[in-house]
Protein backbone atom coordinates (compact mmCIF):
# COMPACT_ATOMS: atom_id res chain seq x y z
CA UNK A 1 0.00 0.00 0.00
CA UNK A 2 2.94 2.25 1.09
CA UNK A 3 4.52 1.39 -2.50
CA UNK A 4 1.69 2.68 -4.51
CA UNK A 5 0.85 5.74 -2.46
CA UNK A 6 4.64 6.85 -2.88
CA UNK A 7 4.11 5.49 -6.64
CA UNK A 8 1.06 8.11 -7.45
CA UNK A 9 2.89 11.23 -4.92
CA UNK A 10 5.74 10.69 -6.97
CA UNK A 11 3.46 10.99 -10.45
CA UNK A 12 2.01 13.51 -9.10
CA UNK A 13 5.18 15.31 -8.30
CA UNK A 14 6.39 14.71 -11.82
CA UNK A 15 3.12 16.16 -13.24
CA UNK A 16 3.03 19.15 -11.07
CA UNK A 17 7.26 19.74 -12.01
CA UNK A 18 6.07 19.14 -15.91
CA UNK A 19 3.34 21.91 -15.61
CA UNK A 20 5.28 24.26 -13.98
CA UNK A 21 8.41 23.93 -16.57
CA UNK A 22 5.88 24.20 -19.27
CA UNK A 23 3.94 27.47 -17.50
CA UNK A 24 7.68 29.15 -18.21
CA UNK A 25 8.35 28.46 -21.68
CA UNK A 26 8.03 31.06 -24.54
CA UNK A 27 8.57 31.22 -27.87
CA UNK A 28 9.80 34.47 -30.34
CA UNK A 29 10.30 33.53 -33.93
CA UNK A 30 12.80 36.25 -35.49
CA UNK A 31 14.34 36.42 -38.71
CA UNK A 32 17.76 36.47 -40.70
CA UNK A 33 17.11 38.46 -43.13
CA UNK A 34 15.05 37.78 -46.50
CA UNK A 35 15.88 35.76 -49.30
CA UNK A 36 14.93 37.13 -52.98
CA UNK A 37 14.90 34.10 -55.46
CA UNK A 38 12.74 32.53 -57.77
CA UNK A 39 9.48 31.11 -55.80
CA UNK A 40 9.96 27.82 -58.11
CA UNK A 41 12.53 26.74 -55.05
CA UNK A 42 9.53 26.96 -52.81
CA UNK A 43 7.25 25.84 -55.00
CA UNK A 44 7.88 22.94 -58.07
CA UNK A 45 6.18 23.74 -60.86
CA UNK A 46 4.59 26.58 -59.89
CA UNK A 47 5.79 30.11 -59.69
CA UNK A 48 8.64 29.32 -61.48
CA UNK A 49 10.62 32.62 -62.60
CA UNK A 50 8.61 34.96 -60.03
CA UNK A 51 10.91 36.47 -57.86
CA UNK A 52 9.50 36.32 -54.00
CA UNK A 53 11.17 37.94 -50.84
CA UNK A 54 11.61 34.77 -48.35
CA UNK A 55 12.25 35.33 -44.77
CA UNK A 56 14.86 33.37 -43.46
CA UNK A 57 12.79 32.43 -40.17
CA UNK A 58 14.72 31.47 -36.80
CA UNK A 59 13.49 30.84 -33.39
CA UNK A 60 14.58 31.30 -29.79
CA UNK A 61 12.91 29.41 -27.01
CA UNK A 62 13.41 30.32 -23.49
CA UNK A 63 12.60 26.54 -21.40
CA UNK A 64 13.26 26.08 -17.48
CA UNK A 65 16.02 23.90 -18.87
CA UNK A 66 17.50 26.01 -20.37
CA UNK A 67 17.22 28.63 -23.92
CA UNK A 68 17.41 27.19 -26.79
CA UNK A 69 17.87 28.22 -30.79
CA UNK A 70 16.22 26.33 -33.18
CA UNK A 71 18.20 26.90 -36.46
CA UNK A 72 21.23 29.72 -36.77
CA UNK A 73 20.62 31.36 -39.83
CA UNK A 74 22.59 33.14 -42.36
CA UNK A 75 26.36 33.46 -41.65
CA UNK A 76 27.09 36.89 -39.80
CA UNK A 77 30.23 37.48 -42.78
CA UNK A 78 27.36 37.67 -45.08
CA UNK A 79 25.58 40.65 -43.28
CA UNK A 80 26.18 44.26 -44.67
CA UNK A 81 26.63 43.24 -48.56
CA UNK A 82 29.26 40.61 -47.79
CA UNK A 83 27.33 38.30 -49.54
CA UNK A 84 30.02 37.98 -52.60
CA UNK A 85 32.52 37.46 -50.83
CA UNK A 86 31.72 34.40 -48.35
CA UNK A 87 29.31 32.68 -50.34
CA UNK A 88 30.00 33.40 -53.71
CA UNK A 89 28.69 35.31 -56.71
CA UNK A 90 26.81 32.15 -57.55
CA UNK A 91 24.59 31.23 -54.88
CA UNK A 92 24.46 35.94 -54.14
CA UNK A 93 22.88 35.85 -57.76
CA UNK A 94 20.55 32.62 -56.62
CA UNK A 95 19.25 33.91 -53.35
CA UNK A 96 20.36 37.60 -53.14
CA UNK A 97 20.34 37.34 -49.07
CA UNK A 98 19.77 40.67 -47.45
CA UNK A 99 20.56 41.02 -43.77
CA UNK A 100 21.79 43.35 -41.68
CA UNK A 101 23.92 43.05 -38.63
CA UNK A 102 21.30 43.17 -36.04
CA UNK A 103 19.02 40.19 -37.72
CA UNK A 104 22.28 37.60 -36.80
CA UNK A 105 21.30 35.18 -34.50
CA UNK A 106 23.57 36.33 -31.43
CA UNK A 107 21.98 39.92 -31.60
CA UNK A 108 18.11 38.52 -31.71
CA UNK A 109 19.11 36.96 -28.77
CA UNK A 110 20.88 39.47 -26.95
CA UNK A 111 17.14 41.88 -28.23
CA UNK A 112 15.70 39.56 -26.00
CA UNK A 113 17.29 40.54 -22.95
CA UNK A 114 19.64 36.96 -22.98
CA UNK A 115 23.64 36.52 -23.62
CA UNK A 116 24.90 34.40 -26.49
CA UNK A 117 26.33 32.18 -23.52
CA UNK A 118 22.48 31.37 -22.07
CA UNK A 119 21.95 29.22 -25.36
CA UNK A 120 22.31 25.97 -23.36
CA UNK A 121 21.04 24.15 -27.24
CA UNK A 122 20.79 24.73 -30.42
CA UNK A 123 18.42 22.62 -32.86
CA UNK A 124 18.99 22.46 -36.18
CA UNK A 125 16.33 21.50 -39.11
CA UNK A 126 19.27 21.00 -41.03
CA UNK A 127 22.72 22.18 -42.53
CA UNK A 128 21.83 24.32 -45.47
CA UNK A 129 23.55 27.32 -45.80
CA UNK A 130 20.31 29.17 -44.42
CA UNK A 131 19.73 27.24 -41.21
CA UNK A 132 23.02 26.28 -39.81
CA UNK A 133 25.14 29.48 -40.79
CA UNK A 134 25.86 30.88 -37.42
CA UNK A 135 26.75 27.47 -35.47
CA UNK A 136 30.25 28.82 -34.94
CA UNK A 137 28.97 31.68 -32.34
CA UNK A 138 27.24 28.85 -29.96
CA UNK A 139 30.77 26.91 -29.10
CA UNK A 140 29.96 25.91 -25.73
CA UNK A 141 25.71 24.76 -26.26
CA UNK A 142 24.79 21.35 -27.22
CA UNK A 143 23.78 20.98 -30.45
CA UNK A 144 20.85 18.42 -31.71
CA UNK A 145 20.89 17.34 -34.92
CA UNK A 146 20.22 14.01 -37.03
CA UNK A 147 23.26 11.68 -37.52
CA UNK A 148 22.36 11.66 -41.08
CA UNK A 149 22.23 15.19 -41.53
CA UNK A 150 26.00 15.83 -39.97
CA UNK A 151 27.25 12.94 -42.54
CA UNK A 152 25.33 14.34 -45.20
CA UNK A 153 26.49 18.46 -44.60
CA UNK A 154 30.08 16.94 -44.41
CA UNK A 155 29.73 14.85 -47.85
CA UNK A 156 26.66 15.65 -49.45
CA UNK A 157 25.30 14.01 -52.69
CA UNK A 158 26.43 16.12 -56.14
CA UNK A 159 22.92 17.43 -56.81
CA UNK A 160 22.70 18.71 -53.32
CA UNK A 161 26.27 20.20 -52.35
CA UNK A 162 25.36 23.81 -53.57
CA UNK A 163 22.91 24.61 -50.41
CA UNK A 164 26.05 23.28 -47.58
CA UNK A 165 28.51 26.48 -46.71
CA UNK A 166 31.07 23.81 -45.42
CA UNK A 167 33.24 26.66 -44.01
CA UNK A 168 30.09 27.65 -41.78
CA UNK A 169 30.74 24.37 -39.88
CA UNK A 170 34.41 23.04 -40.78
CA UNK A 171 35.62 24.21 -37.69
CA UNK A 172 33.14 22.08 -35.22
CA UNK A 173 34.04 18.56 -35.34
CA UNK A 174 34.64 18.70 -31.74
CA UNK A 175 31.45 20.38 -30.80
CA UNK A 176 28.80 19.01 -28.70
CA UNK A 177 26.87 17.33 -31.10
CA UNK A 178 23.77 15.11 -29.51
CA UNK A 179 22.96 13.03 -33.05
CA UNK A 180 19.48 11.94 -32.99
CA UNK A 181 18.17 8.93 -34.78
CA UNK A 182 14.87 9.89 -35.31
CA UNK A 183 11.98 11.62 -32.98
CA UNK A 184 13.46 12.77 -29.59
CA UNK A 185 11.65 14.06 -26.62
CA UNK A 186 14.66 16.62 -25.22
CA UNK A 187 13.28 16.76 -21.61
CA UNK A 188 11.34 13.75 -21.51
CA UNK A 189 8.13 16.03 -20.71
CA UNK A 190 6.80 16.37 -23.91
CA UNK A 191 7.81 20.37 -24.34
CA UNK A 192 10.18 20.08 -26.43
CA UNK A 193 10.17 17.19 -29.22
CA UNK A 194 12.67 16.85 -32.35
CA UNK A 195 10.48 15.49 -35.30
CA UNK A 196 12.11 12.74 -37.84
CA UNK A 197 10.59 14.89 -41.16
CA UNK A 198 13.37 13.61 -43.31
CA UNK A 199 12.76 14.62 -47.29
CA UNK A 200 14.11 18.20 -47.93
CA UNK A 201 17.30 16.60 -47.11
CA UNK A 202 18.41 13.19 -45.54
CA UNK A 203 18.09 14.47 -41.95
CA UNK A 204 16.14 17.00 -42.02
CA UNK A 205 13.94 17.47 -38.59
CA UNK A 206 11.27 19.62 -37.50
CA UNK A 207 10.55 21.06 -33.75
CA UNK A 208 7.23 20.65 -31.71
CA UNK A 209 6.54 22.90 -28.93
CA UNK A 210 3.86 22.08 -26.19
CA UNK A 211 2.59 25.94 -24.77
CA UNK A 212 0.83 26.42 -21.84
CA UNK A 213 -1.69 29.12 -23.45
CA UNK A 214 -1.05 28.54 -27.48
CA UNK A 215 -1.25 24.80 -27.39
CA UNK A 216 1.11 22.79 -29.71
CA UNK A 217 3.57 24.46 -31.96
CA UNK A 218 5.12 22.44 -35.02
CA UNK A 219 8.21 24.81 -36.73
CA UNK A 220 8.21 22.46 -39.83
CA UNK A 221 11.78 23.89 -40.81
CA UNK A 222 12.50 23.61 -44.82
CA UNK A 223 9.85 20.45 -44.35
CA UNK A 224 7.00 23.10 -45.10
CA UNK A 225 8.21 26.10 -46.96
CA UNK A 226 5.03 27.77 -47.06
CA UNK A 227 1.26 27.31 -46.76
CA UNK A 228 0.96 26.04 -50.60
CA UNK A 229 3.10 23.31 -50.03
CA UNK A 230 0.94 22.44 -46.88
CA UNK A 231 -2.42 22.28 -49.71
CA UNK A 232 0.18 19.98 -51.33
CA UNK A 233 2.64 21.78 -53.80
CA UNK A 234 5.49 19.99 -54.12
CA UNK A 235 8.72 21.68 -52.15
CA UNK A 236 11.41 22.65 -55.37
CA UNK A 237 14.13 22.35 -53.81
CA UNK A 238 14.24 18.93 -52.19
CA UNK A 239 16.13 16.00 -51.80
CA UNK A 240 13.49 12.92 -51.99
CA UNK A 241 10.24 14.35 -53.03
CA UNK A 242 8.56 11.30 -52.03
CA UNK A 243 9.62 11.82 -48.49
CA UNK A 244 8.90 15.39 -48.56
CA UNK A 245 5.40 14.98 -49.16
CA UNK A 246 5.01 11.97 -45.93
CA UNK A 247 6.45 14.59 -44.06
CA UNK A 248 4.10 17.06 -45.14
CA UNK A 249 1.50 14.53 -44.29
CA UNK A 250 2.74 13.75 -40.82
CA UNK A 251 3.47 17.22 -39.63
CA UNK A 252 -0.30 18.12 -40.73
CA UNK A 253 -1.46 14.95 -38.91
CA UNK A 254 0.22 16.03 -35.42
CA UNK A 255 -0.69 19.07 -36.04
CA UNK A 256 -4.43 18.22 -36.32
CA UNK A 257 -4.51 15.31 -33.31
CA UNK A 258 -3.29 18.08 -30.95
CA UNK A 259 -5.57 21.03 -31.93
CA UNK A 260 -2.44 22.43 -33.16
CA UNK A 261 -0.36 24.96 -35.49
CA UNK A 262 2.39 25.00 -38.17
CA UNK A 263 5.12 27.33 -38.27
CA UNK A 264 6.34 27.37 -42.06
CA UNK A 265 10.14 28.22 -42.68
CA UNK A 266 9.73 30.90 -45.50
CA UNK A 267 6.19 32.49 -45.50
CA UNK A 268 6.43 36.17 -45.43
CA UNK A 269 2.77 36.50 -44.32
CA UNK A 270 3.11 34.46 -41.86
CA UNK A 271 5.88 35.99 -40.52
CA UNK A 272 4.92 39.10 -40.19
CA UNK A 273 1.45 38.15 -38.25
CA UNK A 274 4.44 36.57 -35.77
CA UNK A 275 6.88 39.41 -35.97
CA UNK A 276 7.55 40.90 -32.77
CA UNK A 277 5.82 38.89 -30.69
CA UNK A 278 6.06 36.34 -27.45
CA UNK A 279 4.29 32.71 -27.59
CA UNK A 280 3.61 31.28 -24.10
Amino acid sequence: MKKKLFKALAAAALCAASLSASAQIKLWQVTSGYLELDKGFLTAMSGVGTKVNAPVTMHIIQHPRGLIVFDTGVNVAVAEGGCASYWGAGLCSAFNHKQSRDEVIDRQVQKLGFKVEDVKYVIYSHFHLDHAGNIKLFPKARHVVQNAELKNAWWPEKFQRAAFVLKDFDTTRDFDFLELNGDFDLFGDGSVTVLDTKGHTQGHQSLMLKLPKTGYVIMSGDAIYTAENEKGVVPGITWSAVHSMKAIDRIKMLRDTRNGQIWYSHEGEQFEKHKGKVFE
